[in-house]
């Protein structure tokens, strides 16, 4: 059992599990929030969703009394489903859709594991890593917060290290070179606004810009090598095709280039929980996989001039690729996934004596 979602960045690294788990014959099935993406994303993936109504522990105390019993509903639904399912092992991947799941798999003994992906922990699993027999972390710096960590990095889908470049932009019909401007599943509307008005005029390069369906219908270009689309199922052919990525450090966006090997400029979104964007960016940027921009920094003019400055260096675009992908994990998911049938296996030779 799987459970958690509420953003592409939880569930991604979820499906990626679940189809190493599957390939290996588990039967597998996820628990999530009814208002999550994983609503929609898990069933396209051909997994069964137990699908809950949640909210998040934010705002007034009415909004919290009301998340409070419907996390409470959920435990009680929770336990109903895992007597029924008999899961050998539960993961949590985070958001406030895994807690119900984590806490009554705890109450019923069943081995539980979390997933963190980003450098600083969320609520949800500083808080359930006590109930659980090990976190999974993406990030050394988590690994420091959790007396049961181990550090496994982040599940990415296989395409992603299977698409050359040259591929990739045929595919698209990209001349190159090429800059790719991205903000997670959910689109970043400063760097859309940005990225829209720095390459409208005329580029000698192309610029393929993924909004978010959000921002879409905000945005416009003259440009006939700069095309704005408002979502992109297959990721990996834009990232492949790129010389220079521009995107925030989401742990999936910047494990994701990473898995392509491309030379980024990060800019963190300022307003995530305990700032951890920019705690994630800075590993990448410690170890010169890409270039630190502050959000507050972001114009179009400092955007354009950063992604020529990469474009026409070679020395330094090329040792930025070179060490974004030896960055990359792409064992992850299998490894994560072997954790859950181990003990799977323990469970069952435990039962059986």
């Amino acid at each position: 059992m799987i459970a958690g979602g509420g953003t592409g960045g939880h569930v991604i690294p979820a499906l990626c599990v679940a189809d190493k788990l599957r390939s290996r014959g588990a039967d597998v099935r996820f628990v999530g929030s009814t208002a999550g993406i994983e609503a929609t994303l898990v069933p396209e993936a051909g997994y069964p969703l137990h699908a809950l109504p949640l909210a998040g522990l934010s705002g007034g105390p009415a909004a919290r009394a009301r998340a409070g019993l419907l996390l409470l509903k959920a435990v009680l639904r929770c336990r109903t489903i895992l007597k029924e399912f008999r899961p050998g092992a539960v993961l949590g991947v985070g958001g406030y859709a895994s807690a119900p799941a984590v806490l009554a798999a705890g109450a019923l003994k069943i081995p539980t594991y979390l997933h963190e992906q980003n450098s600083i922990p969320g609520r949800v699993n500083r808080f359930a890593a006590r109930l659980t027999r090990e976190v999974l972390v993406t990030f050394p710096e988590a690994a420091e917060r959790f007396s049961n960590s181990v550090l496994g990095g982040m599940p990415t889908r296989e395409e992603f290290s299977k698409i050359s470049k040259e591929e990739a932009r045929e595919r698209l019909g990209l001349e190159p070179p090429v800059v790719l401007i991205f903000g997670g599943s959910g689109g970043a509307l400063k760097l859309n606004l940005a990225a829209a008005e720095a390459f409208r005029g005329t580029t000698p390069y192309s610029v393929y810009q993924i909004s978010g369906r959000r921002d879409f219908a905000r945005l416009s270009t003259d440009n006939l090598r700069h095309r704005i689309v408002a979502y992109e199922n297959e990721l990996w052919y834009p990232l492949a095709a790129a010389d220079v990525v521009v995107t925030r450090a989401g742990a999936g966006s910047l494990f994701d280039t990473a898995a392509v090997g491309r030379a980024a400029v990060i800019v963190p979104y300022p307003y995530a929980t305990a700032d951890h964007q920019l705690y994630n960016a800075r590993y990448f940027t410690d170890k010169e996989a890409g270039e630190l921009l502050l959000d507050k920094e972001v114009t179009a003019a400092i955007m354009r001039l950063r992604v020529e400055a990469l474009l026409e260096d070679d020395a330094r675009r090329e040792r930025f690729a070179r060490n974004m992908r030896f960055l990359a994990t792409p064992e992850a998911a299998a490894e994560v996934a072997e954790r859950l049938l181990e003990a799977t296996r323990d469970e069952t030779k435990g039962n059986t004596r």
